[in-house]
Order: structure tokens, then sequence, then C-alpha cells
């Protein structure tokens, strides 16, 4: 696993020097000497953080902490001022920056520091973003959040149910447990791209009742971070088709925007319970 990778801005060799043995074994470091080569090396490595002076040739630390914010690419990369001009403090922080140090910098502070701001920050990404896992049905693609799924299957034998909707007809036995599957290309009115033998099942749980959702691909799970998340109220007006009931939001991906989707608002609880209740399946469960 490598190590989280840390930027020391300075135009002294001396405090470069000294941050670079603090901080060795612990991080991968990269220097710059001034402010413009800082900004350029933030655009290139996007490092998991940078330790930056104020005072330096042209372009001071202020200065790069105010293109860091303006930047979407570089504000979420967390900044820490190490100068002697203490009474500049307030205005770093103001401008963006987790944390002021004092100079002369002591490594045993610098190195504490640089932990506990790299670890706040990774607990407000964690807070800010959405683990996802996006699936296909037919030529639709669309996300349903981590939290819900609890495992995914190679696509089992199925049986059918006496009654239902068309696209919540059948189950299968989990570990013994009857789970109602639900067809997920039939719910939105789309045709299935894989044969029945290639497809996959994603259990989601739904307020203690378990569901198999059919789908045509998995794919590996994906962090949405909040400059590529659309919550559904700032979505406004527009229709959304099948998907309108169970629309969380939109995430900006590689392949394009994709919806994301609350699994349980595909079908009513009252039905699931009842279909449930007929194949005998228990109303809580527990991890599979």
């Amino acid at each position: 696993m490598s190590l989280p990778q840390i930027l020391l801005v300075d135009d002294s060799e001396a405090v470069l020097a000294l941050e670079k043995a603090a901080l060795a074994g612990h991080y991968a470091i990269s220097t710059a000497s001034d402010g413009r080569e800082a900004l350029a090396k933030l655009q290139q490595l996007k490092p998991d953080g940078v330790v930056l002076d104020l005072t330096m040739p042209h372009m001071g630390g202020e200065e790069v902490l105010r293109r860091m914010a303006a930047a979407p690419e570089l504000r979420r990369i967390p900044a820490i001022v190490a100068s002697s001009e203490t009474e500049r403090a307030g205005a770093c922080l103001r401008a963006g920056a987790k944390a002021f140090l004092p100079k002369p910098v002591r490594a045993d502070e610098l190195l504490a520091l640089v932990s506990r701001v790299l670890e706040e920050a990774q607990r407000e990404k964690q807070r800010a973003s959405l683990a996802v896992v996006f699936v296909s049905v037919g030529a639709q693609e669309l996300g349903i959040p981590i939290e819900c799924v609890r495992s995914v299957l190679h696509q089992i034998a199925t049986r059918p149910l006496p009654v239902g909707p068309s696209y919540l007809s059948e189950f299968v036995e989990v570990h013994g447990e009857p789970v109602l599957v639900l067809d997920l290309a039939r719910r939105l009115g789309l045709d299935h791209a894989q044969p029945l033998e290639e497809r996959q099942l994603v259990m989601v749980e739904m307020g203690g009742l378990q569901l198999a959702l059919c789908v045509d691909r998995v794919r590996d799970p994906e962090e949405i971070g909040p400059s590529d998340l659309v919550r559904r109220e700032r979505l406004g007006g527009a229709d959304h088709g099948p998907l309108q009931a169970a629309l969380l939001g939109m995430a900006r991906t590689p392949r394009g925007p994709l919806p994301l989707i609350d699994p349980s608002a595909l079908v009513s609880r009252k039905l699931l319970r009842e279909l449930s209740q007929a194949i005998g399946s228990p109303s809580r469960v527990g991890p599979l």
C-alpha cells in the first residue's frame, strides 16, 4: 500500500530538509520552492496534503490558498501553513488553511499535526461523499448506495410466486431462506441485455426485509465525492420517468451523469411484506 503524499513548499532549503526528515517514512514527499511551482505540482500530483510557507518568491502562500480554494480539484487538498508570521494565522485559516504551525518548526509537532489534519480530512471526505454500487439493466446504468447492499450473487434458480406484479413474481432461496426477486429491467420497462444465466442478484435490505434485485451487470463500488454528487432536491422539477419515485440524485462519473436510486422506493413495503409472508420469509433478516 502506497504512502500518503505530502507536498512541502518553502523557499528555504534548510526548512525543507527539516520537514522532509520529520515526515520521512510516514509519507511520500515532494517539494516546491515557491508558490508558482507549488500550484503546478498541486495540479500534477494531487497530493493528500500540503505544508505551505507564506513569504516566497513569485507567489506567496496566501495567494496559493486562494487559488486552491477557487479550483474544485484542489479545494479538497488540506493545507497546513508553517510560518513565523503568526499575526497572519487568522487570515490563512479564513483563506482555507486547515491549521497554522508557527516557525521554527519542531519535527514532532509537524508530524503530529500532519497526521491529525489528514485524518480529519479523510473523515470529512467520508461524510460528504457517497459509496455507490453501479448496476446495469439493459442500456440503463444506475447507482445504489452501498449501505443498502448486503451482497452480490450470480443468478441462481428461481421459483414462481402465485401472486404479485410481473416484476416481482419470483423468489430464490439464499442460505435456506426464501428471498423475493425484483426484476429491475421489468420494473423500469426495459429489456435485459444479458441472458438469464449471466445476470446477477444484488441483495439489499429494506427495513428488515430482504430483496434480490435482478440486474445484468454489477460494477465494483465507487466513491462519489461531494462535487460530483447532485442531490434530488437540486435537480428541479424534471421528469425522470420510472425512476422518479426512487431517485436520490445524480452522480457525475467518467461514463456521464448517472441516476442514484433508493431501492426501497421500487416496491411498497406493504406489498413486499405480504409477498414475503406468502413464501414464508422472516420479517427480520440478519447479515448474509
